[in-house]
Formats: structure tokens, C-alpha cells, sequence
């Protein structure tokens, strides 16, 4: 699909959206189509048949994984969905996997697509997770990230979705950013760290921390479709924030605050990833990346 079929589309999908709003809720009871991703209760495997792709449609392959943090994905397929967009949930099965959350119940989240089924697509995105370094061990999972994000369009991440973008060999000598707690380690991807909300470089565009992944989907959705498409998509979400306190970046926050939680989060990762340090030099060292410890 051209650019400017592509923005008519979303301009199109804005205005629908309060309508279409209303027709979501009123089938919330019934049982989703089979090849949909969406909140679950339970767990087991369950039996879908794949539709064809639509060649016409703009494919978007979102990465899932246990642990995963559920708004890194769930802000950009607010404002990247459309009737001209073609969205797939990869994983390495079908069954559901689950958002990472602290309390006693997780979000469930259902894959669409193995990795199996997807060669290839047009936007590939990564959203993240508290411990990324889990998932740099995952050998199927950066295999795959490196062979469909080769060749696609563009190629995309949220938080620290970046990390396994890096260890896919896929930011190296591109400017990136992610959660502002771990941007310094983006240089043993051979990433140039950015502290910027949302970075693009050329066909790179990366989130920063976890909410920024609506700004993130704004950003694409400006490049895919032009401006006023994404204003449109803005407007309809009433994308209007304002925090009740002015703390929410380290440009901002207290610097008592931005110390305490920084080293709040890395005694939590030395608990859980213990194995982080040595990751990160083992994997400059296979990409080839001089990194001064």
C-alpha cells in the first residue's frame, strides 16, 4: 500500500474509531475469531487456523514472551491498528503467554503466529521487560529477531525491547534509546545511547521507558502515514497527558528520587540476572563491538 492510501486509511480508521468503539463492546461476550491475541484466563494450548496475509496490508509482527511488560506492546497496537494494517503476536507457540506483574494474577496475552510462520514483514517491534537480559539468552528468539527484522521495513522497539534488538546484531552503529535506568548499556550492542523519547535513524525507531511507547506508535504511524494521520489517531485516543507530578523522566525528577530508584532497580536485576554483566560482554564480543568496561 502507497502512503497516501495508507493515511486515507488511518484518517478513515480515526474518524471510525468512537463508532467502532461502541460495536467492540457491545460483542465483548462473544468468543474471539480464531488467529486473534487479546486478555485470556487459564492456560492450555489452543487450536487456530492462520488466514492468508493480505499483500495489500501493511504487516506488523509484535514480538511477545513471558514477562513481557504488557503496555510496551499495548500503546503502539492502539495507534498503529487499522483496516489496512495486518497485525500478528509472535512467539515460539501458540500458547499464551504472560505479562510480567507482581501481583497474585498476569494479563494473558495469546500469539497469533509462531515463529515458524513468519519469514518475513513490514515493521517489526519489541516491546520489553524488567530483566531483558532473560530473553538475550533466548537463542530462537534473537535467531528469528535478526532473520525477519534483516530484512523489514522498519524495525522497532519499546523499552527495553532494544536489548534484543542489540543482541540480534540489528542497532548496531544506530542511535537508540530505551529505559532510561539501562540506556548506558546500549553501547555493548554497538548502539549510540540516546536519551530521547522516541529515536529514529533512518529505519530504526526506538521507545524510551514503557509509556513512551504511545509517543513511540505517533512517531511510526507520522512516518507510515504522514502528520495529520497521527494527529487524528491522537485526538481519538485523547493522547492529552498530563501527570500528576512532574517526575516522570530523569531530565525532571528529583535527583534524591532518580538515585534511589536507579539503584532500586539494579539490586533487583543483580537478583534476578545475575548473569547480566557477563551477557552484555559476551555478546559485544560476538557482534564484534569494542566496549571499554
Amino acid at each position: 500500500m502507497n502512503r497516501r492510501n495508507f493515511a486515507k486509511a488511518c484518517l478513515g480508521t480515526a474518524a471510525a474509531a468512537s463508532l467502532s468503539a461502541a460495536g467492540r463492546k457491545a460483542d465483548a461476550s462473544a468468543p474471539p475469531p480464531a488467529g486473534t491475541a487479546g486478555a485470556m484466563a487459564g492456560t492450555g494450548a489452543r487450536t487456530r487456523e492462520r488466514s492468508p496475509r493480505d499483500p495489500a496490508k501493511t504487516h506488523i509482527a509484535f514480538v511477545l514472551y513471558e514477562g513481557m511488560t504488557a503496555l510496551d506492546l499495548i500503546g503502539p497496537v492502539e495507534v498503529l491498528t487499522g483496516p489496512d494494517v495486518s497485525i500478528d503476536f509472535v512467539w515460539r507457540d501458540t500458547n499464551p503467554v504472560y505479562a510480567e506483574n507482581t501481583s497474585n494474577n498476569r494479563l494473558g496475552l495469546l500469539p497469533t503466529a509462531t515463529f515458524a510462520d513468519i519469514a518475513t514483514t513490514d515493521i517489526l517491534c519489541v516491546p520489553g521487560t524488567s530483566n531483558p537480559y532473560l530473553q538475550m539468552r533466548q537463542p530462537d528468539l534473537v535467531e528469528w529477531v535478526a532473520t525477519v527484522g534483516r530484512d523489514a521495513r522498519w524495525v522497532t522497539s519499546v523499552c527495553t525491547g532494544a536489548f534484543i534488538l542489540g543482541a540480534a546484531g540489528l542497532l548496531n552503529g544506530y542511535r537508540a534509546t530505551t529505559h532510561w535506568a539501562l540506556l548506558p548499556e546500549l553501547r555493548y550492542f554497538g548502539a549510540i545511547p540516546t536519551q530521547d523519547r522516541v529515536v529514529h535513524d533512518r529505519n530504526r525507531v526506538t521507545g524510551a521507558g514503557v509509556t513512551s511507547g504511545i509517543d513511540f506508535g505517533l512517531t511510526l504511524l507520522t512516518l507510515l502515514a504522514g502528520e495529520e494521520a497521527a494527529k487524528a489517531r491522537q485526538l481519538i485516543l485523547e493522547y492529552d497527558p498530563a501527570p500528576p507530578f512532574s517526575g516522570g523522566s530523569p531530565r525532571v525528577a528529583d535527583t534524591t528520587m532518580v538515585t534511589s530508584v536507579q539503584s532500586g532497580y539494579r539490586a533487583h536485576l543483580e537478583a534476578v540476572a545475575p548473569y547480566a554483566r557477563t551477557s552484555l560482554a559476551e555478546t559485544a564480543r560476538r557482534l564484534g563491538v569494542p566496549v571499554a568496561e
